[in-house]
């Protein structure tokens, strides 16, 4: 029978002590309570809540300025490219007209294609300054050209 009473002594001994078979300190209900919650109340919890949202949506809308910014550098690359092909025309119009009104290109064209050739010393006219004008010049042009 010896070994049931002690078996119900150390029963006795975990209801007390509990598991650990120290005694357990019985809290002074006298005392003022402690705050032992340390860590973050529910304002602080909204507050960081709404922080965090609104760094997000911060970080979201950089990231839609950097796209919108990219489509536009894409239209303006696209706009100086079309800008390039059109100065290369121009200045292939340039030189056409600068070739096409050159002195020799022009006498060329006026020796070969109709046939004119340069005057002879015979042929040439002097204007005189001290000779009357006629108010007909249509007609003064006409007589000239006819004697």
């Amino acid at each position: 029978m010896m070994a049931a009473e002690k078996w119900y002594k150390y029963q006795e001994s975990y209801k007390r002590y509990g598991i650990n078979m120290k005694p357990v300190i019985a809290k002074d209900k006298s005392a003022k309570p402690r705050n032992t919650n340390t860590g973050i109340n529910a304002a602080d919890k909204i507050r960081l809540l709404l922080v965090t949202i609104l760094i997000g949506i911060i970080c979201i809308s950089i990231i839609i300025a950097t796209a919108y910014a990219a489509s536009i550098k894409v239209s303006i690359n696209d706009t100086i490219k079309e800008n390039a092909v059109i100065l290369g025309e121009i200045e292939h119009l340039n030189i056409k007209i600068e070739s096409a009104s050159n002195i020799q290109v022009v006498e060329s064209k006026a020796t070969v294609e109709l046939g004119m050739i340069y005057p002879a010393a015979s042929q040439l006219v002097y204007i005189d300054n001290s000779e009357k004008t006629s108010k007909d010049f249509a007609f003064a042009m006409q007589e000239q050209a006819y004697n």
